[in-house]
This record gives structure tokens, C-alpha cells and sequence, in this order.
């Protein structure tokens, strides 16, 4: 027998009747044009941040957008969008500067990942290791690279102060 008030329609069983639906069974994904391109937006994903169901997985920057839109059209305040959505409240402010933003002008306003890395990158570049060191050894090894002979002298030095010393601290340089 069907108790009354037991089920809501749009709701799925076993949530809660505060439940905000985004996305129906037959439309999981959507397909969003932007200045960088076609991006696919999981709107499970967004649905459930949504409603703050979020641990343990982000959503990438576009879906965030999409959710913090989504958000911001049904009164939710900022700092409650930042928690669910998994950015800073600075990022939502950039992307929204206002409340009434449109999601097109934020699309805009987002980095990919790739120039956010290169922005990070460009930021942290340190100077090259300098052939000869133990530290210029290291960076052949890492590049995959034929390890230079100054380098491979300064290596077999290294190894021998670690023998000596148990450590790779002050160990000689050998000049270039």
C-alpha cells in the first residue's frame, strides 16, 4: 500500500524532498559552446554539487560555472556556492562579478587548465641547473637525456659525500 506524501515527483527515491533537480535520466550530459570551444558538462556531477553531495572529486571549471549559474539564478549566496562548487569565493567573484552575471560573459572569464598551468609555470620557473652539479645530474635524468661528463663527474662526487656523510647536501661541485 502507497503512503501519502511518501513520494515526490522529479525527487529521486531515498532523497530529500529539498532536492534541487538539474538534469533528467535521459539527458546526463550536455554539450556547451564556448570561445575555447565545444566542452561537455556533466550535469550528474553538477547536479550533485548542487545539492551538496561533492567529496572527493571537482568539477572541471565550465561545470562549475554552469553550477554557480544555476545557483545564483535560485538565491543561493556566494559563499555557499563557492563550498559546493569547489572553488575560492576570489574565482567566483572573477567569473561572476555580479550577481546577475550572465553564464555567457563568466564562460569568458575562465582559464583552462592547460593556461592556468602555464601561467603557474611561468611563475615558478627557476633557473636551469647547471651542468656539472649534482642537480644539473639530476635534470638529465629527468629529461631522459645522455648524462654530460661534468655532470657524470659531479654525480660520482655526490655519491661519494653521500657514502661519507648520508647526505647529498654540500656536496662538491665540479666545474663545467
Amino acid at each position: 500500500m502507497k503512503h501519502p506524501g511518501t513520494s515526490v515527483a522529479g525527487v529521486p527515491v531515498g532523497r530529500h524532498r529539498s532536492w534541487t533537480p538539474v538534469t533528467t535520466p535521459s539527458v546526463p550530459t550536455v554539450w556547451l559552446a564556448t570561445a575555447d570551444g565545444i566542452v561537455c558538462l556533466d550535469l550528474v556531477a553538477i547536479e550533485l554539487a548542487v545539492n551538496d553531495l561533492r567529496q572527493g572529486w571537482t568539477l572541471t571549471s565550465h561545470e562549475a560555472a554552469y553550477a554557480a549559474d544555476f545557483m545564483f539564478q535560485r538565491g543561493v549566496q556566494y559563499s555557499v556556492i563557492a563550498k559546493r562548487i569547489g572553488a575560492s569565493g576570489d574565482t567566483l567573484r572573477r567569473w561572476f562579478p555580479t550577481d546577475d552575471t550572465p553564464l555567457n560573459e563568466a564562460l569568458t572569464r575562465i582559464r583552462t587548465r592547460r593556461e592556468a598551468q602555464q601561467s603557474a609555470a611561468a611563475r615558478s620557473s627557476r633557473p636551469r641547473a647547471r651542468c656539472g652539479t649534482y642537480q644539473g645530474a639530476q635534470r638529465h635524468q629527468r629529461g631522459n637525456e645522455p648524462m654530460c661528463e661534468p655532470c657524470r663527474e659531479a654525480k660520482r662526487a655526490a655519491d661519494r659525500h653521500y657514502r661519507q656523510h648520508g647526505t647529498y647536501v654540500g656536496a662538491p661541485e665540479v666545474a663545467a
